[in-house]
C-alpha cells in the first residue's frame, strides 16, 4: 500500500509518496499553494498536479490507499480542493485540512493540543477532541500578527518613515539595501510585485539589527511576540486548563530568540515546545491513520531517516 502526504503554506509545497512501512518511494518540493496567495484555481490546478506527480512513481501494480493535505487556507474555499481533486483519485481515501495540523499531530500524534504558526503568515489551531479551532491569521490584509511577512512589512515602514524624517534612524535601512542591492525607496514595484512571500523574505532584517542593539528593531520584535502571545490567552476559553503548544515554522525554527520570548510572555498555561519534527511527518501520521494502518514509531523513524538522507526531489 501507498500514501501520500503534503503540507503547504505560503511558501514551500512539500509532498511524499510512501509505503506502509515508512519508506519514501517520491518526494516533490514546490512553491507555496495557499489559495490567499495564488488564487483558489491556481492552487486547486498545482496541488492535483503534485499529486499526479507522485503517483505516477507508484511502482506496477502498487495501490495509491490514501491522501492526507496539509494546505494553508484551506478552511476558508468550502472544500474546493477535495471536490477539485477528488474526481482523479477514485477509491482513494481522501482528506484536506490545513497545514497546521500537520504540525500538532507531528509532535503530539492525535492527542489535544495546539500549533502556533510563525512562518510567512500566522495562527494558533487548537484541536481539542477531534474539533478544529482557528485563532488569527485572517489573511495578511487583515491579521497575521507576528508572521514573516508582518515583520518585513514593519522593517519597510521603519526604513521609509527614517527615509522621510517621520522616524529614527534605523540599521535595518541599511541592511534592507544590502539585501536589495539598493535604496529600498527605489525598490517601490519591486516589493509591491513580489508581494506577501517576498516581503517575508526581509524579517531576518529585524533579527539582525536587534541582535546589534537597534531600538526600532526591539520595538518591532516585541510587537510580533505580543501579537502571537494573544493567541495563546485567547487558547485559554477552549482548553480550559493546561494545554500543549507546538511552534512551528520558518520564523521559529529559524530564529530561535523569538519562540524563547513567545514561551515567556504566552499564557501560564500554554507549555510551549519548538517542534523538532519536519512538518509532513504529521501528513505522514494522519495518512497512515486514514488508510487504516498504526503510525507506529518504527514506521515514522524509517519515514525521517529517509526523509533527512534524501534529496529533496526523488
Amino acid at each position: 500500500m501507498y500514501f501520500i502526504a503534503i503540507d503547504s503554506g505560503g511558501t514551500k509545497t512539500d509532498a511524499v509518496l510512501f509505503d506502509e512501512k515508512g519508506h519514501l518511494w517520491g518526494r516533490s518540493k514546490t512553491m507555496g499553494c495557499n489559495a490567499m496567495d495564488i488564487g483558489i484555481a491556481e492552487a486547486c490546478r498545482h496541488l492535483l498536479s503534485v499529486l499526479l506527480e507522485l503517483k505516477e512513481k507508484i511502482p506496477e501494480g502498487g495501490e495509491l490507499k490514501a491522501v492526507y493535505s496539509g494546505v494553508a487556507a484551506t478552511d476558508y474555499f468550502g472544500g474546493q480542493l477535495g471536490t477539485y481533486v477528488r474526481p482523479h483519485f477514485p477509491g482513494v481515501t481522501m482528506r484536506f485540512e490545513d497545514d497546521a495540523v500537520n504540525l500538532i499531530s507531528g509532535t503530539l500524534g492525535h492527542k489535544n493540543g495546539c500549533a502556533i504558526i510563525g512562518g510567512t503568515g500566522s495562527s494558533l489551531y487548537a484541536r481539542i477532541d477531534g474539533k478544529i479551532i482557528h485563532l488569527g491569521g485572517w489573511g495578511y490584509l487583515i491579521d497575521t500578527g507576528g508572521s514573516g511577512y508582518a515583520l518585513g512589512r514593519d522593517a519597510f515602514l521603519a526604513a521609509f518613515r527614517y527615509c522621510d524624517g517621520r522616524g529614527k534612524k534605523t540599521l535595518i535601512y541599511d541592511m534592507l539595501w544590502e539585501q536589495m542591492g539598493s535604496r529600498p525607496e527605489e525598490n517601490i514595484p519591486r516589493i509591491y510585485q513580489g508581494g506577501r512571500s517576498y516581503i517575508a523574505s526581509f524579517a531576518g532584517t529585524v533579527f539582525q539589527a536587534r541582535r546589534e542593539g537597534d531600538a526600532i528593531a526591539e520595538e518591532i520584535f516585541q510587537k510580533g511576540v505580543h501579537a502571537l502571545a494573544e493567541l495563546t490567552f485567547a487558547a485559554e476559553t477552549y482548553f480550559q486548563g493546561p494545554y500543549e503548544g507546538i511552534m512551528g515554522g520558518g520564523i521559529f525554527s529559524n530564529f530561535p530568540e523569538y519562540s524563547q520570548a513567545l514561551q515567556r510572555v504566552a499564557s501560564p498555561l500554554a507549555h510551549l515546545v519548538l517542534s523538532e519534527q519536519p512538518p509532513i511527518l504529521g501528513g505522514v501520521i494522519e495518512a497512515l491513520c486514514d488508510g487504516g494502518v498504526e503510525p507506529t514509531d518504527q514506521i515514522c523513524r524509517c519515514f525521517l531517516q529517509e526523509y533527512r538522507e534524501g534529496p529533496e526531489e526523488v
